[in-house]
C-alpha cells in the first residue's frame, strides 16, 4: 500500500484526470479509518458493501491493480505490485 500511495502522491500532482483507490472488503469502517491514518496514505480508500466491487471486477485475490482509460476499458489489470507496468498503463491512459 505504501508503493501506491506513494505513486498516487507523485501522479496526482501532474494529471488531473486520474484517482487512485484501494477497495477494501471485509474490514469495518473505523478499522480502515484508523489504519488509513496511522499509515498516512495519500490515496482514498473505499469501502464496498459486501463484495460488490470486487465481484464487478472479478478480484480474486489481494491486491489486484488496475488502470481503467477514461472511456471505463481496462488498460491493465495485475495481483500484485509492478510500477512499472502500472506506470506504463498510465501512459497509455494519457493518450
Amino acid at each position: 500500500m505504501p508503493h501506491l500511495s506513494d505513486l498516487w502522491s507523485e501522479v496526482s500532482r501532474q494529471r488531473q484526470d486520474v484517482a487512485f483507490l484501494s477497495v477494501n472488503i471485509g474490514d469495518a469502517p473505523q478499522v480502515v479509518a484508523d489504519w488509513w491514518t496511522q499509515g498516512g496514505f495519500a490515496h482514498l480508500p473505499l469501502l464496498q458493501e459486501g463484495n460488490s466491487v470486487s465481484s464487478a471486477f472479478g478480484v480474486q485475490a489481494y491486491p489486484t491493480n488496475y488502470v481503467l482509460g477514461p472511456d471505463g476499458r481496462v488498460l491493465y489489470r495485475s495481483v500484485g505490485w509492478d510500477e512499472e507496468q502500472i506506470r506504463k498503463a498510465l501512459e497509455l491512459s494519457a493518450r
